[in-house]
């Protein structure tokens, strides 16, 4: 049996990939591939979470309903699972715990954007939920080639953490040397969509038949939803309008600034971390 691993990176298109993939799961398991069916939203998050809080339940447990289905492949996708790459013992425990439960191969597959645009759309999407303030973040992805927010659900059985790679190649680099077998795919090579070729390497591409609808893309979020979704988990946060009047001005202001602001920072953000970007893909065209 081989564990397939796509662990995002987060904005690569892996909302619309899991979609697909859990549209025609039943093709899949035709082909032997086993991804593990969701009756809501089809990302393995849940599954990830318990990983990255040191539970390696969920791959006996993907393991058992593969072998059940007749499956020889297991296909688990999570961008959450992006925080392994510094976590890296985490990472070796879901190996020990693949082999344990007969797993022959695992392979780790991940899709890099270009770091300026990562940003961006990273921006939009974390503003929304009111975990951005833009120069913030631009400070702490500039110094460290990293952005990490712990327990961004507190007191859910979320996630333990938020992590976010922009400096790709030392991460990566260091990831790999640990024996990890590593597939790299540009977000840029997207034609059918990013990350193709791993269901292409399974010989599967074609079983893809049924077509997500246009609202399964998490597309970067414009900016009037940036700025409802910012607006409504404040006040949610303050449970109170009266309070919430009292700080509304102070609130559209943060939001204009970060309209204002995140083309500029992404601008220099892409600028560093270019080359450690194309260190390993090759540029487009």
């Amino acid at each position: 049996m081989h564990l397939i691993i796509h662990m995002g990176f987060h904005k690569t298109g892996t909302t619309w990939l899991q979609h697909l993939l859990n549209l025609n799961h039943e093709a899949l398991v035709a082909r032997g591939i086993w991804y593990e069916p969701k009756d809501g939203y089809p990302a393995h998050h849940q599954e990830a979470w318990r990983l990255l809080r040191g539970d390696m339940g969920p791959i006996a447990e993907l393991a058992d309903h593969a072998q059940a289905a007749g499956c020889t492949t297991i296909l688990l996708s999570s961008e959450d699972l992006e925080g392994v790459v510094v976590n890296r013992q985490i990472a070796l425990d879901i190996e020990q715990a693949a082999r344990n439960a007969g797993v022959e191969t695992v392979t780790w597959h991940v899709t890099l954007r270009e770091p300026g645009a990562y940003f961006a759309s990273l921006y939009a999407q974390l503003q929304h939920h009111i975990y951005a303030d833009p120069l913030e973040m631009f400070f702490e992805v500039i110094r460290k080639g990293v952005l990490f927010r712990p327990e961004p659900l507190p007191g859910q059985d979320g996630t333990p953490y938020w992590f976010y790679c922009f400096d790709y190649a030392p991460l990566l680099q260091a990831f790999a040397a640990d024996g990890h077998r590593v597939m790299l795919h540009d977000y840029e090579d997207c034609d059918p969509f990013p990350a193709w070729r791993m269901i292409d390497g399974l010989g599967a591409l074609d079983a893809l038949t049924i077509q997500p609808d246009p609202s399964g893309r998490n597309s970067r979020l414009d900016d009037a939803a940036v700025a409802a979704g910012y607006r409504k988990r404040m006040l949610h946060a303050l449970g109170s309008e009266a309070d919430y009047g009292r700080i509304s001005d102070i609130v559209d202001r943060h939001v204009e600034i970060g309209f204002d602001s995140v083309d500029r920072l992404a601008e220099i953000v892409g600028e560093r971390f270019v080359e450690s970007y194309r260190t390993l893909v090759q540029p487009s065209g």
